[in-house]
């Protein structure tokens, strides 16, 4: 018993020795010690109290913070994911988050356009009522801590649209932005293609004016989302970062599907007949608008779809469609927004190498002979000086100079040498608006004259003349008229051919040459 009690002491001496002797040697030695700690995989004292610090700050999502400007690049940009964690390992401290107040037009921006001031102006006689454009507006709203919490913890971004990209060359506004107005650009563009109602900020420290900026800047390049509404909505917590944004809708977005197709429809409509070169091109897509459109406000009346379908709206309506056909023909022409005694839009267009404005609302003279003037169409910054003040980001877009071709068509167009209703034996009273009641008095007509080939001449409004082009397109009048006609006369067949003929006073001649067998 004594032996094996003498063997442990002993033993223990020997460890304790041994213990002594590699603890001293690690601290003594430098060569050692690093041997060591590369063996047991230790880490120097420094890289060990980073460790829970990276954690911390990793798990509790700081605000993001905006770099120091450099040289190559004087704005502050928010980085991303990524490049804020390799900035911090590299860079060490942050500066503090800052609020960049300005509205982030540092882009591509043109500063050669002098607006007259509004007491400058002088408008038309009658022009002051052909204005009608609405001007964004915003609604702003502050939550608690613990609503915010909730709105980032439920709230989806949506579509961020980074791939997307856009041509300065029609797309100005885009390039405008700053690289942070870009991303939420791209970021409120892919939410409204897809319609979402809201989307959470990835860029909390945005205010007001950048947020306005990127707005505006999607609601002036893109006429084809026409079932955006003119408000928004921005969320912000107490301590002002920027959570969430709104969008509205018009009632298009209630059929959306039908109603791309009558908007696509009609634009291409116009554009597939627009034959020449560019200048041409322009003057006809002018010439037809006018034609086509009315002068009426409405509740879709900001839209390109309230005039290119239902061929009714304000100067909004008019510069949207006239922009889209325009881009749809890879002509650059872009929305201007401004004053012209109330607010006003119109488009600036380039032709070559140089820029006019054109104002096809004020080119509709409202009356039936002639549809349209040109008094408005393709002049300089000059010819617009004391009738349109340019504002909010328009006052970017590159100044108007261009001679080549201004002035090239008479304010007044010559009067087109037309029948008139007495010229067929029609009075106005003769005269249809409605489709179905052209339906029922084709009909009749055709009932009366009955079997053989007859001609029979009806005249049709102004306003009705699209609604008869697509009846008879899509065999309408086939269906309502003669497919009724023949079971009720117990015909074999009918042939119909048909024509239009334009009259004085905005009226249309229909001749019809029917055989019924």
């Amino acid at each position: 018993m004594k032996r094996l009690q003498y063997f442990l002491l002993a033993l223990f001496m020997v460890v304790l020795a041994f213990l002594t002797a590699f603890i001293s040697l690690y601290v003594i030695d430098p060569k050692f010690t690093a041997y060591v700690n590369e063996r047991i995989g230790n880490k120097p004292p420094e890289a060990v109290a980073a460790v829970p610090e990276e954690s911390a700050e990793t798990e509790a999502e700081p605000e993001p913070r905006l770099p120091e400007a450099t040289e190559e690049s004087e704005e502050a940009v928010i980085p991303g994911p990524e490049e804020k964690e390799a900035g911090e390992k590299e860079a060490g401290e942050e500066p503090p988050a800052i609020r960049d107040d300005s509205d982030g037009v540092t882009g591509r921006v043109s500063d050669d356009y002098n607006a007259p001031s509004e007491q400058e102006l002088e408008i038309p006689e009658g022009m002051t009522d052909k204005t009608g454009y609405e001007n964004i507006h915003v609604t702003e709203k502050t939550v608690s801590d613990e609503e915010a919490d909730r709105i980032e913890k439920e709230l989806s971004t949506g579509p961020l649209g980074e791939d997307l990209e856009f041509d300065p060359e029609f797309y100005p506004y885009y390039s405008m932005l700053d690289d942070r107005g870009k991303a939420l650009y791209r970021q409120i563009f892919a939410n409204m293609k897809e319609m979402n109602p809201a989307f959470r900020s990835v860029d909390r420290l945005l205010t007001g004016k950048r947020i306005d900026s990127a707005f505006e800047a999607v609601f002036n390049d893109h006429p084809e989302l026409f079932w955006i509404d003119t408000e928004y909505r921005t969320i912000y917590r107490k301590n002002g970062d920027f959570i969430e944004l709104d969008l509205f809708y018009n009632d298009t977005a209630k059929r959306i599907g039908s109603a791309r197709m009558e908007f696509e429809a009609a634009a291409e409509q116009i554009a597939s007949a627009a034959q020449g070169n560019d200048y041409e091109k322009e003057r006809f897509v002018h010439n037809v608008l006018a034609e086509l459109f009315a002068y009426q406000r409405n509740p879709l009346d900001q839209s390109a779809y309230s005039g290119l379908v239902n061929n009714k709206t304000v100067c909004a309506g008019y510069a949207r469609s006239f922009a889209y056909i325009m881009t749809k023909m890879g002509v650059p022409c872009y929305l201007c927004t401004g004053y012209a005694g109330e607010a006003h839009g119109w488009n600036i267009i380039k032709l070559e190498d140089d820029y006019y404005n054109v104002d096809v609302t004020w080119d509709d003279t409202g009356t039936d002979n002639p549809y349209y003037n040109y008094e408005w169409f393709n002049k300089t910054d000059n010819d617009y000086g004391l009738t349109h003040i340019r504002k909010g980001l328009s006052v970017h877009l590159p100044g108007c100079r261009g001679k080549k071709y201004r002035n090239l068509e008479p304010d007044e167009p010559e009067i087109e040498n037309l029948s008139s209703l007495e010229d067929y034996g029609f009075t106005e009273n003769d005269v249809i608006s409605d489709l179905g009641v052209y339906y029922d008095t084709f009909y009749r007509k055709l009932l009366e004259a009955g079997k053989g080939t007859h001609t029979i001449n009806m005249v049709i409004s102004e306003g009705m003349i699209e609604d008869f082009n697509r009846a008879y397109t899509n065999s309408e009048i086939k269906e309502k008229v003669l497919l009724k006609l023949l079971s009720d006369m117990g015909a074999g067949g009918a042939n119909l051919g048909c024509t239009t003929e334009k009259l004085k006073g905005g009226y249309y001649l229909l001749r019809h040459d029917i055989t019924i067998s």
